[in-house]
């Protein structure tokens, strides 16, 4: 297409001193001096053939030429204006800023992080484990996964999974000198805690109607992924929260030696902010993170696919 087109450095000169009706105005918008201002437009009036300004006792007022030429063009610089915000946007849309607490993160999001990037590899995504304040939101983070007892008010939140609290073991355990068959025989074994969570082995142990373990004793560790190793290596019976043990159970380094679960308090939520929940790349990361989450729920054993 041959377009036949005045300079475009008449045209923003032009359409700037229309707006404001001064050439001073424009000069300091457009970052260049009145005197170019003004040869500009001169240049633009010559290549059309059109006074676009009357210019009478020191005061500009528009022609009907410049009057009907200056909404045209204003909403043509506009939409180049447009057309660049969304280019950058969909630029910094290729990256995908995650942070969620370590357990899941290591125990349950990255074995199935790779199939998303696989479906996705125009996203880089950027994953944070950090196990601060779960209250903390900073801008370099498009979404949050949270361990609540209930959702964020400031946020939108969607619940990923209700913890379910339940022991378990080293399969050794089950077929050893003295086999773990049922709770009370917990009492021959140590226990190994989680600090820091509301509900403890106290609250499982009631919940069983055990009474002859002392919930007191046994091994601490400051993180889930510590307790499970322990567990594994046969130090012990853990006290583990679904989702971030179900892949070790169905690999069968773990093993659930009873059927008793304790729900718990609090759950995983996916939180994202307001101003997010209309980009394409956090809409889409959520959309398969629910479905990763619908195929824990149903097969039971949270494997990857």
């Amino acid at each position: 297409m041959n377009r036949r087109m005045p300079p475009l450095n008449a045209l923003k000169a032009f359409e700037a001193a229309a707006r404001h009706l001064s050439f001073t105005a424009a000069s300091a918008e457009l970052n260049v001096t009145q005197a170019a201002i003004s040869h500009q437009v001169r240049t633009l009036e010559n290549y059309i053939g059109l006074n676009l300004f009357n210019r009478a006792h020191q005061r500009l007022s528009l022609t009907n030429a410049g009057k009907s030429y200056l909404p045209m063009l204003t909403k043509s610089f506009d939409l180049i204006g447009l057309g660049y915000k969304e280019i950058i946007t969909d630029k910094k849309s290729t990256h995908l800023n995650i942070k969620a607490p370590s357990s899941f993160s290591v125990q349950w999001l990255l074995p199935r992080i790779t199939a998303y990037q696989q479906q996705h590899p125009d996203i880089d995504v950027n994953l944070s484990a950090q196990d601060n304040d779960i209250s903390f939101f900073p801008d370099a983070f498009d979404i949050e996964i949270q361990y609540l007892l209930e959702p964020s008010l400031k946020s939108h939140s969607t619940l990923l999974f209700a913890e379910e609290i339940f022991p378990v073991c080293s399969p050794e355990l089950l077929t050893g000198p003295e086999p773990l068959l049922q709770p009370s025989d917990l009492a021959k074994y140590k226990l190994l805690h989680i600090n820091f969570y509301p509900e403890d082995w106290a609250t499982w142990l009631a919940h069983a109607g055990v009474s002859n373990v002392n919930s007191e004793l046994g091994h601490r560790f400051d993180q889930s992924m510590l307790t499970l190793k322990s567990a594994i290596h046969g130090s012990g019976v853990a006290l583990a929260r679904s989702p971030i043990v179900n892949q070790k159970l169905a690999n069968g380094s773990l093993v659930e030696p009873f059927n008793i679960r304790l729900p718990s308090q609090g759950g995983y939520w996916l939180t994202t902010k307001s101003d997010l929940t209309t980009c394409t790349h956090v809409a889409d990361f959520k959309d398969w993170l629910l479905q990763e989450c619908d195929a824990d729920k149903s097969n039971g054993t949270g494997h990857p696919n």
